[in-house]
């Protein structure tokens, strides 16, 4: 119903109230006679001389009492137009005299009605529409919550050689791999080595007049895809990687001579599992030359393809127990001691008692980490973080091997003992001295009360010096 109808029916509505009150002074009169008025008049009231007419109607526009309680919304929903027709018809036709105000109140409860109607299903849409919009967001939120908690939860296995949680169910009881590295200390282009920073052990011990790296990982599934420069094998590697059961890989080795028996015999004679890239394809093996066209400084091992290479070898991968150090960790990072340890300086021998190697390490505590730019230079950081440093002292010897490779030139390899000794654990900023040694093919390490050290969880660095040429810690200085 527009607008304009509802005025036109409001208006007409004021002018028969208007009517009614002249009615109740002056009686109109009719050409038909009149009916006489019911003693329900005041309830009932008739709008037409036909009584069954008027009762229809009145149930349209107006209930008593008792029939309001009943059923109100069912009768004032089914208001329709046409009963102010009928309505104005009656009065203009002059039947029965009716209160003004009961019509009123009849078109005004009527219109009420349609207002309140159509306010409670705007209510209904706007509230229901508004919760359908939220109701994302409140059944996202719970799921967030799950999938953090769900990997928050540790499934328990450790890294036998980081003590670290976490560790891949598929490795374990598999073997190590140790792979040999350069460090040459006068060529800045092998520095920063290719995946240093992400080995479980990093080994740096003496080579020729320089040191050498060993970088060890124990799930041989997560090795980083590029990994060198790969270098060629020396025993003393050979020796300390059989300490944790390793598959030993190197590119090129040493061969005997004289009084000096090279890796070529080692790994004949003592039945080693090894792999020399050199005899590999692209695959497992290729070469860098964005540093250096200088070729033993390019090589690398592609450490995403050990899996396969292993296989490929036909290598037993299944780690003997009986031949593997089972490090000690403590379940949580923990001071070693009451022993400051903020920094620290290990020489691998010195020149002053006849040793050949002139580097000097130098490491610094700081957030939880030791830290060195050793491996540093111009074409990067190293950005390697240890948790634990080691350093070890072993005796030591240099063998001379003449006419290197035809050349009328000597070269001097310096072998380590094996054999023990005294040494030094660092962590969580603290130090405490150690003897080591070797037994039944395993590493140990002990306090100055006898007791096992235990390691904090994270990565472990190991210096490997000379006890008989001057090596040396030094802490703090």
């Amino acid at each position: 119903m527009s607008e304009k109808e509802l005025d036109a029916i409001l208006n007409e509505i004021k002018k028969h109230s208007s009517d009614d009150d002249t009615q109740q002074s002056e009686p109109v009169a009719s050409t038909e006679p009149q009916q006489e008025e019911s003693d329900t008049a005041d309830t009932d009231f008739k709008l037409s001389d036909e009584p069954e007419e008027v009762k229809d109607d009145d149930k349209a526009l107006s209930l008593n009492e008792e029939e309001k309680e009943n059923e109100p919304m069912q009768k004032q929903n089914n208001f329709d137009t046409n009963d102010y027709i009928d309505l104005n018809s009656a009065q203009n036709s002059g039947d029965g005299k009716k209160p003004g105000g009961s019509k009123k109140k009849i078109i005004i409860a009527v219109v009420a009605v349609i207002a309140v109607i159509a306010i409670a299903v705007g209510v209904y849409f706007g509230f229901f529409h508004n919760k359908k919009t939220e109701e994302p967001q409140t059944t996202q939120a719970p799921q967030t919550t799950q999938s953090t908690t769900a990997q928050a939860v540790s499934d328990g296995i450790i890294n036998p050689l980081t003590g670290e949680d976490g560790y891949n169910k598929a490795a374990v009881g598999k073997r190590p791999v140790a792979v040999v590295v350069e460090n040459e200390y006068s060529t800045t282009a092998v520095r920063p080595q290719w995946g240093l920073s992400d080995a479980d052990i990093v080994l740096e011990g003496e080579s020729e007049f320089s040191t050498r790296l060993l970088l060890f990982w124990a799930d041989y599934t997560k090795m980083p895809k590029q990994i060198g420069p790969a270098r060629s094998a020396r025993p003393p590697f050979i020796h300390f990687s059989q300490l944790f059961n390793s598959v030993f890989i190197h590119a090129g080795l040493s061969h005997s001579k004289g009084s000096y028996v090279g890796a070529d015999d080692v790994f004949k004679n003592e039945g080693i599992d090894h792999i020399n890239l050199l005899s590999e394809g692209s695959d497992y093996f290729s070469r860098d030359k964005s540093r250096t066209r200088t070729i033993e400084h390019t090589g690398f091992l592609k450490g995403n393809n050990v899996p396969s290479l292993l296989k490929s070898k036909k290598i037993n991968t299944k780690l003997d127990e009986s031949k593997f150090t089972q490090l000690s960790f403590n379940k949580e990072a923990k001071p070693l001691g009451d022993t400051k340890a903020d920094s620290v300086s290990f020489k691998w021998t010195s020149s002053s008692n006849g040793g050949r190697c002139p580097k000097t390490g130098k490491f610094k505590y700081s957030n939880g980490c030791y830290t060195t730019t050793d491996f540093d230079s111009k074409y990067g950081e190293a950005k390697c973080k240890w948790q634990n440093l080691i350093f070890l002292l072993d005796k030591t010897e240099y063998v001379v091997k003449q006419n290197y490779k035809g050349s009328g030139k000597s070269e001097t390899y310096c072998n380590y003992k094996l054999s023990g000794g005294k040494g030094m654990v660092l962590s969580q900023g603290t130090a405490v001295e150690i003897t080591w040694g070797v037994s039944n093919g395993k590493l140990w390490m002990k306090d100055a009360n006898g007791n096992d050290v235990s390691l904090n969880p994270g990565k472990t660095y190991i210096g490997y010096g000379s006890s008989n040429y001057g090596g040396s810690i030094s802490l703090n200085k």
